[in-house]
């Protein structure tokens, strides 16, 4: 069984990377340290090391050692949505390689199986920006869907906690979520997005049947990346998300 040394701060993100690699791969976590990657790289003696996001100048000399000590072992850096066209001298160097948000299982699986030759890489694969939409009325969530799905990968869920379930296994590009929900509401589910660092980084946009100023204003001020009135008007829907993805 290859073997895959995930280097990162231990957090979400280099968790959700081993569940998405220990069914194939004998995966170790490491910590940032340096003694600490050259000691688990001797012990290990992986096949591949995975860097759970890229923060030059504070990574740098973790890849010099790799480049100057293990220069055949392939190793894949895992880049913020706004570093994804930075650091091009560094991937010029054969043995770096990069992969950009959205980080799903299938994109890392894929990517693994690329750089170790293993396994088959999945066939499906889409340009296509993923949006997940979340809201309780089974007729609002086909509607939009059948607005949205022609130019985008759509997700649905029914409710907020099904969303918050969702987002780290799904990544997706923009949120659309209602304000107005049982349970969980769409202001719950945006706080708990915000306190999450692997969330955060997600624009949300509010679909509201809530119309007057007040309401608007209260809404608002959560600072969300937009909100639609509903029922959505498809022109509108579409001009909204790509503003958004453009930003």
């Amino acid at each position: 069984m290859k073997k895959i040394l995930i280097i990162g701060d231990l957090g979400n993100s280099e968790k959700n990377l081993s569940d998405y690699l220990s069914d194939e791969y004998q995966v170790q976590l490491c910590t940032k340290q340096l003694d600490n990657i050259q000691a688990m790289t001797g012990i290990l003696k992986p096949d591949l090391a995975i860097l759970s996001h890229l923060e030059d100048p504070q990574d740098q000399p973790i890849l010099d050692w790799f480049h100057e000590k293990h220069e055949k072992l392939p190793v894949l850096i895992i880049v913020g949505s706004k570093d994804a066209q930075q650091h091009k001298e560094l991937f010029e160097k054969e043995q770096f390689s990069k992969l950009a948000p959205p980080i799903t299982k299938t994109s890392v699986q894929n990517k693994c199986r690329q750089l170790l030759k293993t396994g088959k890489v999945s066939r499906y694969t889409s340009d296509k920006k993923k949006i997940l939409i979340v809201d309780d009325t089974p007729v609002m969530l086909r509607n939009l869907k059948a607005m949205l799905e022609n130019t985008y990968d759509v997700i649905l869920a029914t409710s907020g906690r099904q969303a918050l379930g969702a987002i780290p296994q799904e990544q997706p590009d923009l949120v659309l979520l209602d304000y107005e929900m049982p349970e969980m509401n769409g202001h719950e589910v945006f706080e708990t997005m915000l306190a999450d660092e692997d969330m955060r980084h997600i624009p949300v946009v509010f679909l509201t049947s809530v119309s007057d100023r007040k309401a608007v204003f209260s809404i608002l001020q959560s600072k969300p990346a937009g909100y639609i009135l509903k029922p959505a008007d498809q022109e509108k829907l579409l001009s909204t998300v790509q503003e958004v993805l453009n930003q």
